[in-house]
């Protein structure tokens, strides 16, 4: 991950790391697709509003906070119908809550049944590691606890979520997430890693130049930490 994708609003740095198609694939599957007997946009949301929630116009979808303001998810007309479209994150007790909720209110069974969303979930994601001494030292800082397996990739467990780094050649690794959370979380997972990562490779270089210097009767006068965290070295020679 470049620095300059580090800068990027969440969801535009995943979109450019994963591509397009990945993307919106990805997106999907962090979904709960719900469909409903609602046909009309009228119809939608004056049983929502009379169950105690919202709905609000955005776009050609429709808007609803599902607990306060905490969270939200969207409604999508599609094929005549009005399709409720959980974040798969979403606690089910506030879902089930909302449903009852608005069934109430209409008086009989408006949702269909839910899909099943137990299958993993995997992405990959193309990375700037290339040494894998420091990335398995990156991870074990990142307290996640990594393990070499016999063909050279990487893997660790971070709570549900197992991330694997494989690489071709003198490529560099490729990042593999299987059972992900939400965007927003494995979008920290990768930074805090790459965060670590540069940290070791930048204490290699510092060691590695402390070392030469030695070699060559070069004392080190001063180091600063300058504001990037970068350090700067003032060598004197003797």
């Amino acid at each position: 991950m470049s620095v300059s994708i580090a800068l990027l609003p969440v969801a535009l740095a995943i979109r450019i790391v994963m591509g397009k198609e990945n993307f919106e694939n990805w997106v999907k599957a962090q979904q709960v697709r719900v469909p409903s007997t609602f046909t009309t946009e009228l119809e939608l949301a004056r049983n929502v509003i009379k169950a105690g929630y919202d709905a609000v116009k955005f776009g050609s979808s429709i808007k609803t906070h599902i607990d306060g303001e905490k969270s939200f998810f969207f409604w999508e007309l599609v094929d005549g119908k009005w399709v409720a479209i959980f974040p798969k994150y979403q606690e089910q007790a506030v879902i089930d809550r909302f449903i009852v909720s608005v069934e109430s209110i209409v008086g009989q069974k408006v949702f269909g049944a839910f899909p099943d969303t137990t299958a993993q979930v995997s992405a990959q994601f193309p990375t700037n590691f290339r040494d894998g001494d420091l990335l398995m030292k990156a991870l074990r800082e990142f307290g996640a606890q990594p393990s070499l397996r016999t063909n050279g990739s990487i893997l660790c467990k971070i709570e549900n979520t197992a991330l694997l780094f494989s690489r071709l050649g003198d490529s560099p690794y490729m990042l593999e997430v299987k059972n992900g959370p939400s965007l927003e979380q494995v979008y920290r997972y990768m930074s805090d890693i790459d965060d670590d990562y540069k940290r070791c490779v930048q204490t290699a270089v510092y060691e590695k130049i402390k070392a030469r210097a030695a070699a060559r009767d070069m004392a080190v006068e001063s180091e600063e930490v300058l504001p990037d965290k970068t350090i700067l070295i003032t060598l004197r020679v003797s």
